[in-house]
């Protein structure tokens, strides 16, 4: 299934790149003749194949956005504790004696 996804994301992008006049807002129109041009590239995809296609394209997307909002925030946390401005995460904070 992960080849015939790349595949039809491959073709995708590549109508896209021929078809739309701007790629970021397509036209009904034009997401219609790029399906088209999907389909007839790659025999036995159906347009419901297509959507899957870019479904999952997307939520990997999100995944690795995710991923990377995670790593900049222990990068800043990092940069704040070489800087004195936090605590280390791994030191517990200071008990006052009363």
């Amino acid at each position: 299934m992960a080849f015939i996804r790349d595949k039809i994301l491959e073709e995708w992008d590549a109508a896209v790149a021929r078809v739309g006049r701007n790629h970021e807002d397509l036209t009904d129109d034009e997401i219609a003749v790029v399906v088209e041009v999907v389909c007839a590239k790659c025999p036995g995809v159906t347009r419901d194949d297509i959507t899957n296609a870019l479904r999952s394209s997307v939520e990997e997307l999100q995944g690795n956005i995710a991923a990377a909002d995670r790593a900049l925030k222990i990068l800043e946390t990092m940069v704040k504790e070489r800087e004195g401005i936090a605590r280390p995460s791994w030191r517990p904070a200071a008990q006052k004696k009363d």
